[in-house]
Parts: structure tokens; sequence; C-alpha cells
């Protein structure tokens, strides 16, 4: 219906309605404290007359006051320098069947058992039932409907803290006892050590796959993303792709298409379907991920990551190939030898996106490692550097990614975890 009205009005337009129904488990002190669900229901629309774009988005459907105002906006503004016809294949309709909510409870009680010798643990099990309908002025039309799920616990022990966390398209997917196992080792391994702070340095660090995971959604959202590529707003450019820009241990792929992968969607917002971007192959610089727009502009082939609108490029699942190093952590702190093993981190911060200078903050247990054993317990760090730096210094990946996303990551990802050298780190 909202198609209709505004074929009479524009050349060409698009309509993406999302409902995300939620479920949401939050726990504390051992025992489940809420138990909730909500829905989300949004409407995104793309209008385009002549060679002028707008977007306009609306929580449930607009209303005719909201449409009218942006067709006054779309006459009034310049041509767009992005803009390209609206087309694509056929669309599929794909859905699959609602996880059940109900066993959600039984994650929190097998995560809290498997927590040996913790004082507590508190976290959250989120389950997203996404439907998305598409339909736009040349004809075309799809839907689907995805399941995605993530957990995320936190672990006490005295003044020590550890956090895990999981993430799968399926409720089966997640391995809920692993979680509470790991956060019990890493305490384990830090109970009883003096605790110290550092001075600013330069030092090896072995980081976890929520880190690493982390620090490479980072550098997708926003150096290998033709949008900024397009705006100059990336260290790389064009004619970066196919030039040696990180360790030749690193290969990383973006996941979206993958239905295994936490972000999985059949199309975007453009009725594009995702497809894989090895974004660096053994270190080279192999390509950007892209709407319709962006890669016109650069005279590329379009990825499919116009994923939550027509702005910009999003990743929605990163893979970081796997390494030959150990899965164990106590066999990774022995090849660290001396450094510093980050668990988790947050508050991510640039003081320049173009260069990569960053800031992220260590959160929960961070372990000093001498002669490839935890020697202490550091109280405040920061890693401070360049992402160039992060990418470029990596001496190792462990051989057995984990899938993993909470609420302070940026992109859902398959991580090893990292050894890399040199790193700035600070208070």
């Amino acid at each position: 219906m909202i198609l209709k009205i505004l074929q009479r009005h524009v050349d060409e337009a698009i309509v993406v309605k999302t409902m995300v129904r939620n479920y949401m488990v939050r726990f504390a002190n051992n025992e489940i404290t809420v138990f909730k669900n909500w829905d989300v229901e949004n409407t995104y629309i793309y209008l385009a007359k002549g060679r002028k774009t707008t977007f306009l988005s609306a929580t449930g459907t607009p209303d005719l006051a909201q449409i009218e105002e942006a067709l006054k906006r779309l006459a009034s503004l310049p041509e767009d320098p992005l803009y390209v016809p609206v087309e694509g294949p056929r669309l599929p309709t794909r859905r699959e069947s609602p996880e059940d909510f109900e066993k959600l409870p039984d994650l929190v009680k097998r995560a809290v058992d498997s927590a040996a010798g913790v004082e507590r643990s508190a976290g959250v099990v989120n389950l997203a039932y996404v439907e998305v309908e598409y339909e736009d002025s040349t004809g075309r039309g799809g839907q689907y409907a995805v399941n995605r799920v993530y957990m995320a616990m936190r672990s006490f022990l005295g003044e020590l803290s550890a956090t895990a966390a999981a993430a799968g398209r399926r409720v089966a997917d997640i391995k809920a006892e692993k979680l509470g196992e790991e956060n019990s080792q890493l305490l384990s391994l830090a109970k009883g050590l003096p605790q110290r702070r550092i001075e600013p340095t330069k030092a090896d660090l072995l980081l976890s796959p929520l880190v690493f995971g982390h620090l490479v959604g980072e550098l997708l959202y926003f150096w290998t993303n033709g949008s900024e590529v397009v705006a100059n707003s990336s260290r790389y450019t064009k004619e970066d792709v196919g030039r040696q820009a990180a360790s030749e241990l690193l290969t990383v792929v973006e996941k979206t298409y993958d239905e295994s992968a936490h972000g999985y969607v059949p199309f975007d917002f453009e009725g594009t379907p995702p497809r894989p971007v090895e974004v660096y192959r053994r270190g080279v610089l192999s390509g950007f991920i892209h709407t319709r727009r962006t890669a016109h502009a650069l005279g590329m082939e379009p990825t499919g990551h116009a994923l939550y609108g027509w702005a910009r490029p999003v990743p929605g699942h990163v893979e970081v190939a796997p390494g030959d190093g150990p899965a164990d952590l106590e066999a990774l702190l022995a090849d660290l030898r001396n450094g510093f093993y980050i668990h988790g981190n947050w508050y991510t911060r640039y003081q320049n996106v173009k260069t990569g200078q960053f800031s992220t903050v260590g959160r929960d247990v961070a372990l000093e490692v001498k002669d490839g054993r935890p020697a202490a317990v550091v109280k405040y760090i920061r890693i401070a550097d360049t992402m160039e730096n992060v990418v470029r210094n990596v001496a190792e990946l462990s051989k057995a990614p984990k899938q993993v996303y909470w609420w302070d990551m940026p992109t859902p990802a398959n991580a090893p975890y990292a050894i890399i050298r040199q790193i700035g780190v600070t208070t």
C-alpha cells in the first residue's frame, strides 16, 4: 500500500519493513531476575526522483505527514552523487521457524553450574526472531525470517571478574557450559596473584577472541568500508587493494552470507544478496564491503552490505581465519612468554579514524605474563595504538576460533586468540 502511494510521486522507491521479536533472560547472583519479551517494528523507505534521493525511517508504519515531508525534502535536494538505479536479482522467500524461547533458562543453569570455584555469575541471554519484507518500484519483492541468539556471562571471585560470550543462530549453538568453564579457568589463574599498575609502554599482547574480534570488526566498519573509502576517511584507497597491508598470518572474511553466522541475512536493503568479501588474504588487502551506491562510485562490484539502510555499508559478521597456535589458554600464555593477556574490552574510542589511532579499555581480569606464566593481575589497562599496528603485528593465531558477540561489540565475529607484538598499553 505504501509503495503504491509513493510511486505516484517519485520515479523509484524501496520499502523495507522489519519486525524483531526479542526474548531476553537476565540473571544475577546465579539466579534469573528478568524474563521478558518485546517487539520492535520499523519501516524504512528509499525515494528517488531523477537523480535526487532521500531516505525515511519510522517506528511502525509512517503516517501520511511523514511521507509528505520526505517528498518535500526530496524536491529541494541537490542530485545525489552516489545515485544508482534501483535494480537487482529476483529475491527469495526464506522463513525459518522461531526458536523456542522457553529453552533460554536452561542455558543460564548450564552456564552457572559449570562455573566452578566462582562466587557468583550474572549476565544475559538474548534471542531475536528477525522478520524482513522488501518491495521496490521495479516489482521485486522478497521476505525472510531468521533467528539470532547470544549469551554473555560475567563471573566474580572477590574483586576479580571475567566475562565470556557466545553467539549463534540457534539456541543449540550456544554451548553455555563453555562460558562457565572459561570464566572459571581465568579466575583460577588470577586468584592469589599480586595486583599491579603499569606504566605506558610497548608490550606483546595475547588478545581473547572477544577482544580481537571486536578490533577486527572496528576495522571493517571504518577502514574497509566503501563509504569511508569514497569519502577519503579510510586509511585505505582503491589503489591499496592488492598490496600487503597486514601480517601474512591474517585472513579476514566478511561472512554475512553464511547461514551459520549470527549476522546472516539472505539480502540487504537494496535487495542484493551478501557475498563473501575477503578483506585480507594472508595480509594482502583484498576488498571492501559495499552497497550498490559505493561500489558504483569506485568501479567495484556490490557486496550486499546495505544491511541497516542505504547511507553506508555495514559489516554483519566477521570471520578471522584460525592459525596453528594452541587452543588452550595456558599454552597460549606460554607462547606469549612475556607481556599481557587482555580478556575483555569496551569503550573503544578514536583519536583519528583515518590514521586508526584508537584506545580501548580492558574489562575484567587482565594478566601480566612472565616466562609464560601469569605473574600479576593488572589494574586498569588500556590498549592505545593504531589499527595498522594491530593488524601488521599479528604473530600467532589459535587454531580454534569462537563465534562471539555481546552488546558492546560492533560486529559479531568468529575469531581466534591472537598474539600481537609490540602494541602500546597504558592505564
